[in-house]
C-alpha cells in the first residue's frame, strides 16, 4: 500500500501542500508511489499507463498497449522480414539482459548487489565461486554454502536508489563504470558533486525515478501526470524520465520556474517541452476559483467553465481595463455555447479600439476619465471609419466595433460603476454612444456562400481522398456534413446513438444545436445518410467493445481516447488539405466577349470550399426544391425566418437581372410573348410591376381587384388560363406541367366510380378547354427554349434557378410530397 502523503518535516510550503493534497490516493496506488522510495512504476493494464510485457520469448520489456512486441524486438522484427509468427520462434543471435532493477546477490541473507546479471553474486562470492572447483553458480551454491555478507549502503548519485557494489567506492557498480568513462572520454565536465546531483538513474524497464528532486517539483510532476492519465493522454515511461532528468539538470525548485528557453539549452525534445507546458497551465488553474480569476488581466476562460482566454492587456487606461473586467463577470454566466470566449473578446476589442483612440487623441492618453467629453466619442469615430476607409479592417467590423464600445459603456453606467467611490467614478454622461453612432449595415452584394451543383458532385466523388489522407472519421464527417447541413461542431459531438426512426419508419438523426443551447433535435434524412451512420456506429462498437454504447461517439477522436469517449475536433485543417489536393474543379460561367454573353468552363476559387459552406449549399438546394420557407427555417433548426432567408437569399442586382431574363419568355393565356424588351424598361416600370401583380400558382395576376386583395379576390376562381389579367413565364414551367398533370389526374378520378351529386361533379370536372389552354401554354414555352442557342439556354436556366430560389409565396392546389433533395442523387435510397 503506498504511503499518500510525505512526512510533514518534508513539506516546503503551504503551495507544495495544496498541489500534494491534489494528489489521488488511487492514481499513487496505480503508479506504486511510495514518498520514501520516489520511483514512479507503471503498471502492466491499464488504458493508458498500461506496459504488458513483451511477447517476445525471454523479454520482459514493457510494450505500449495494444503493441504486440516493445520498441528493441520491433526494430529487429521489421529488418527480419518474417512474419511475426515466424520472429517469434526464430533463435534470437546471442543473450539479451534487460534490466529489470536491481536484485540481491543469489547468496541466502547476502544484503550486496551481483556483479553481473548474468551470474547474480555479489563481488565476493563471485570471486569465491571462481576459486573453487565448481563449474556453475548453482552446484556453488548447493555444494559449498555461503554466509550472506552485509551492505555497503546506497549509491550517493541523487537519483538513484541502488546498492553500493563495494566497499571502496561510494556509487553503484553502473555509476561507477558511468564515471570512469565519462573520465576516460574527456566528457566530465565539472565537480563531482554537481555530476551526483545530475547524473541520471540507471533506466529500469516501466520505471521513473524522481528522487533527488525537490519535494514541490516531485508533486507537481506526479500532477502532471495524473491530470494526463485523467484526460486519458498517454506519457509513455521514456518521454517522462526525460523530463525528470531535464529537471534534474536545471537544478530549479519548481515547474513553475522553468522556461522555454532553458528547456532548449538542455537538449529537450518537443513532446518534453509540450508536457512542461500541459504541466504548468494545470498547475496555475490548480486552487483558482473565478473570485480570484477576475482580477487578472489575463483569463484562463477554463475557470469559468469555457475555453481558451480572455485578455484585457490592450486596454491601457487602468480604470477603463478593471471597468471592462466587470462587465465581462457580470456578462459571463448570461453566454451559453461554444464561443462565449471568442464573442467577449470581440466586444473587449472595441474596447481596445476606444483606447487606442484615447491614448492617440489626447494630450493625457486618456487617463482622466473624468474629463472626457463628446468630443471624445467623434474623434473615436471618425477614427473608426477612417481605419475602416483604408481597408485596416471591413465595414462590418466597423459596425461591430462601435456596437461593441457602446454595450460596455451603457452597461458600465448600469452597473453603477461611474458613481461615487467606483472605478470610473465621474465619468462625464456626455462620453457615451447612442443609437446613431453605429453606422447602417452595408447591403448585402453576394448570392451566398452556398456552392454550385458541379463543385458539390466533384467533392462527392473524391471522398475516397479524403479517407486516405486523413481517415475514415473525417471522410464520414464530411458525408454528414453534405447530406444533412449540419454545423460541424455538432457532427463532430454526434453520441453513437444519434440515429432513430420517427412513427412512419422513416430515420432521423438526433443532434444537439449547441450554438443555441438546443438539445436532442431531430432532422429528417435520406436512407442513404442513414446507412452511413449504421456503418459508422457498427465500426466503432468493433473498435471499442467494451465501452458501454451510452458514452461512445460516432466520431471518436483518433489521439488521446483508449474507450472512445472523446469526439474528434473541427475537420478544417484535413478538409482544406484534401480540397487543396484536388485538380482545379471547372464550372461554366458567363462572361461578356464582344458585347455578347458567352458560357465559359472556368475554375472555381477553392478559398470558398470550407465545412460551413455546406450548410448554405443545403439550405439552397432545398430552397431550390421549393420546401416553403417555414419548413426550411425547421430544416435548419433557426428561430427566426430571417436567419433561414440569410442562407439563400440572392442580391437584388442579380435578381433583377434573372428577372430581365426571364421575362423576355412571358407569355399570356394564349401562348403569346407580351414583354420582349424587359432590359430596355426604366426603374419605376420596374417598380410599378413589382407592386402591381401578384403570384398565382403557375405565373402572376396583374388584375388590379385581386392585386389589392393579396391574390384572394379572383372572380373567377383561379380559372386563371382563361383570364386576360394572366401572365406566364419560362421559370414557372415545372409548375405548369405540375398543373396539368394535377388536372388531368382529377379529371381521371372524376370519371371513374366517384360518389359525388351531378352538380357537385361537373364544376369539379376540369374542362377541355382548360386542359388544352395549359398544354399549349407547356407547349408553346418549351417551343421557344429549345429556339435558344445553348449559351442562351444555359443563361435562361440559371436565372430560372436565382428567380425560383427567391420565390416563397406558392398558391393553388395542393401538390404531392416530394423527397427531400439529394446532393448524390446517384446513390442507392
Amino acid at each position: 500500500m503506498a504511503t499518500p502523503l510525505p512526512l510533514a518535516r518534508e513539506l516546503q510550503d503551504l503551495r507544495t501542500a495544496q498541489i500534494i493534497d491534489a494528489l489521488d490516493a488511487d492514481f499513487l496506488n496505480l503508479v506504486g508511489w511510495d514518498w520514501d522510495v520516489r520511483v514512479v512504476r507503471y503498471p502492466d493494464s491499464h488504458p493508458v499507463l498500461g506496459m504488458p510485457d513483451c511477447e517476445i520469448p525471454g523479454c520482459t520489456k514493457g510494450t505500449p498497449l495494444g503493441e504486440p512486441v516493445c520498441a528493441g524486438c520491433m526494430k529487429r522484427w521489421q529488418q527480419s522480414g518474417l512474419a511475426f509468427e515466424e520472429f517469434v520462434t526464430a533463435p534470437r543471435p546471442g543473450t539479451y539482459h534487460r534490466s529489470d532493477g536491481q536484485t540481491l546477490c543469489r547468496v541466502q541473507g547476502c544484503q550486496r548487489p551481483p556483479r553481473l546479471v548474468t551470474h547474480g553474486l555479489c563481488t565476493t562470492h563471485e570471486s569465491r565461486w571462481r576459486t573453487s572447483s565448481e563449474l556453475t553458480v548453482e552446484s556453488f551454491l548447493r555444494n559449498s554454502p555461503q554466509k550472506g555478507l552485509p551492505g555497503f549502503g546506497s549509491c550517493q548519485v541523487a537519483a538513484c536508489y541502488r546498492l553500493r557494489g563495494s566497499e571502496g567506492t561510494i556509487y553503484c557498480e553502473v555509476h561507477r563504470g558511468r564515471l570512469n568513462r565519462e573520465r576516460r572520454l574527456g566528457t566530465f565536465v565539472g565537480d563531482e558533486e554537481r555530476w551526483r546531483l545530475t547524473t541520471p538513474a540507471v533506466t529500469v524497464n516501466r520505471e521513473v525515478s524522481l528522487r533527488g528532486l525537490p519535494d514541490r517539483l516531485v508533486a507537481e510532476l506526479l500532477y502532471c501526470l495524473q491530470i494526463r492519465t485523467a484526460r486519458e493522454v498517454k506519457t509513455r515511461d521514456h518521454r517522462f524520465r526525460q523530463v525528470c532528468e531535464h529537471m534534474r539538470l536545471l537544478q530549479v525548485p519548481s515547474l513553475e520556474a522553468v522556461e522555454d528557453a532553458d528547456l532548449v539549452r538542455v537538449g529537450a525534445a518537443d513532446d518534453a517541452r509540450m508536457i512542461v507546458r500541459v504541466a504548468q497551465t494545470a498547475l496555475r488553474r490548480l486552487g483558482s476559483s473565478p473570485e480570484t480569476e477576475r482580477f487578472k488581466d489575463l483569463w484562463d476562460m477554463v475557470v469559468f467553465g469555457h475555453a481558451g482566454t480572455l485578455s484585457f492587456t490592450g486596454i491601457h487606461q487602468k480604470p477603463f481595463r478593471e471597468a471592462v473586467k466587470i462587465w465581462a463577470y457580470d456578462e459571463l454566466p448570461r453566454r451559453r455555447g461554444q464561443h462565449v470566449t471568442s464573442s467577449l473578446q470581440n466586444v473587449i476589442r472595441a474596447m481596445e479600439r476606444l483606447s487606442d483612440a484615447l491614448r492617440l487623441q489626447r494630450e493625457d492618453e486618456g487617463h482622466q476619465h473624468k474629463l472626457l467629453a463628446r468630443a471624445d466619442i467623434n474623434n473615436f469615430c471618425n477614427r473608426i471609419a477612417f481605419l475602416a476607409e483604408t481597408g485596416v479592417f471591413g465595414a462590418y467590423h466597423r459596425i461591430h466595433v462601435i456596437r461593441g464600445a457602446r454595450q460596455v459603456l451603457n452597461r458600465i453606467r448600469v452597473l453603477g460603476l461611474t458613481a461615487p467611490g467606483e472605478v470610473l467614478e465621474g465619468l462625464p454622461v456626455g462620453f457615451a454612444l447612442s443609437v446613431e453612432d453605429i453606422p447602417d449595415e452595408p447591403e448585402d452584394t453576394e448570392a451566398g456562400k452556398d456552392l454550385p451543383d458541379e463543385v458539390m458532385r466533384e467533392l462527392c466523388e473524391n471522398l475516397d481522398l479524403l479517407e486516405k489522407l486523413s481517415g475514415r472519421e473525417c471522410r464520414v464527417a464530411a458525408e454528414l456534413l453534405i447530406d444533412t447541413g449540419r454545423r460541424p461542431d455538432e457532427i463532430a459531438k454526434l453520441p453513437l446513438d444519434c440515429l432513430a426512426k420517427d412513427p412512419d419508419g422513416t430515420p432521423v438523426l438526433i443532434y444537439d444545436n449547441h450554438k443555441n443551447y438546443r438539445l436532442g433535435r431531430r432532422l429528417p434524412i435520406a436512407k442513404a445518410t442513414a446507412a452511413v451512420v449504421t456503418e459508422q456506429q457498427k465500426r466503432v462498437r468493433e473498435r471499442f467493445p467494451d465501452t458501454p454504447a451510452s458514452k461512445l461517439k460516432l466520431l471518436p477522436s483518433p489521439v488521446a481516447n483508449p474507450e472512445g469517449k472523446k469526439s474528434i475536433g473541427t475537420i478544417y485543417d484535413q478538409h482544406r488539405a484534401w480540397v487543396g489536393a484536388l485538380p482545379d474543379i471547372m464550372i461554366p460561367i458567363v462572361v461578356e466577349i464582344d458585347g455578347k454573353p458567352v458560357t465559359q468552363q472556368l475554375p472555381f476559387d477553392k478559398t470558398k470550399i470550407f465545412p460551413y459552406a455546406y450548410r448554405h449549399s443545403y439550405a439552397q438546394r432545398h430552397a431550390d426544391a421549393s420546401v416553403p420557407p417555414d419548413v426550411l427555417k425547421d430544416l435548419m433548426d433557426h428561430r427566426e425566418l430571417s436567419t433561414t432567408q440569410s442562407y439563400y437569399r440572392v442580391s437584388q442586382e442579380r435578381r433583377r437581372e434573372a428577372v430581365d431574363r426571364i421575362t423576355a419568355l412571358q407569355f399570356d393565356r394564349h401562348g403569346t410573348r407580351v414583354w420582349r424588351k424587359a432590359q430596355g424598361l426604366l426603374d419605376s416600370e420596374h417598380v410599378r410591376r413589382a407592386i402591381g401583380e401578384v403570384a398565382t400558382a403557375y405565373g402572376i395576376c396583374i388584375e388590379p381587384h385581386n392585386v389589392a386583395a393579396g391574390g384572394q379576390s379572383c372572380p373567377i376562381r383561379f380559372r386563371c388560363v382563361g383570364c386576360d389579367h394572366f401572365r406566364t413565364d419560362v421559370s414557372y414551367l415545372p409548375d405548369l406541367e405540375r398543373y396539368l398533370d394535377d388536372l388531368l389526374r382529377s379529371r381521371e378520378r372524376l370519371m371513374s366510380a366517384f360518389e359525388a351529386d351531378e352538380w357537385a361533379r361537373s364544376e369539379a370536372m376540369p374542362s377541355e378547354e382548360e386542359i388544352r389552354r395549359v398544354r399549349r401554354l407547356i407547349n408553346r414555352v418549351k417551343a421557344d427554349l429549345d429556339d435558344l442557342s445553348p449559351d442562351e439556354r444555359s443563361q435562361i436556366e440559371e436565372a430560372v434557378a436565382v428567380v425560383r430560389r427567391g420565390r416563397t409565396i406558392m398558391l393553388g392546389m395542393p401538390r404531392i410530397g416530394q423527397p427531400m433533395p439529394d446532393v448524390r442523387p446517384w446513390r442507392l435510397p
